[in-house]
């Protein structure tokens, strides 16, 4: 696959991601690669103060095998589409099992590593 293709099937996940937590402010979404690796990362405000520094954030951090991401960009529209929603319902749900909002204006992380199961979107069936 050419690399500016790569590129947007990422990009694809990033804005997928974006919108899935409330924010009083505009959520960060950035990807980063480390070789066999690629991560993506979702950072949103939970509790907005004037002063920014004091705002409560919670960040997920999503790893990806380099196959998995070849995965989703060999996939058509419609199976990426199923496989955005997929990972943005398993990132909630991943999210409230593992860390709960910040009590005391404290920041939140998780780490989570996709599993190939999120993958595993059946072709559209054909409209003949």
């Amino acid at each position: 696959m050419i690399q500016t293709e790569l590129e947007q099937r990422i990009e694809e996940i990033e804005l997928a991601l974006a919108g899935i937590f409330e924010s009083p402010k505009a959520p960060r979404v950035s990807s980063y690669d480390e070789g066999a690796r690629l991560f993506i990362q979702l950072s949103w405000v939970m509790e907005s103060h004037r002063d920014t520094s004091l705002d409560a954030r919670c960040v997920v951090t999503i790893a990806f095998t380099k196959p998995q991401i070849s995965r989703y960009a060999a996939m058509d529209t419609a199976q990426r589409r199923v496989f955005q929603e997929r990972l943005s319902a398993w990132v909630r749900a991943a999210f409230s099992e593992r860390q709960s909002p910040p009590e005391l204006q404290g920041d939140c992380a998780v780490e989570l590593a996709a599993h190939d199961g999120l993958f595993d979107v059946p072709p559209a069936p054909s409209s003949y």
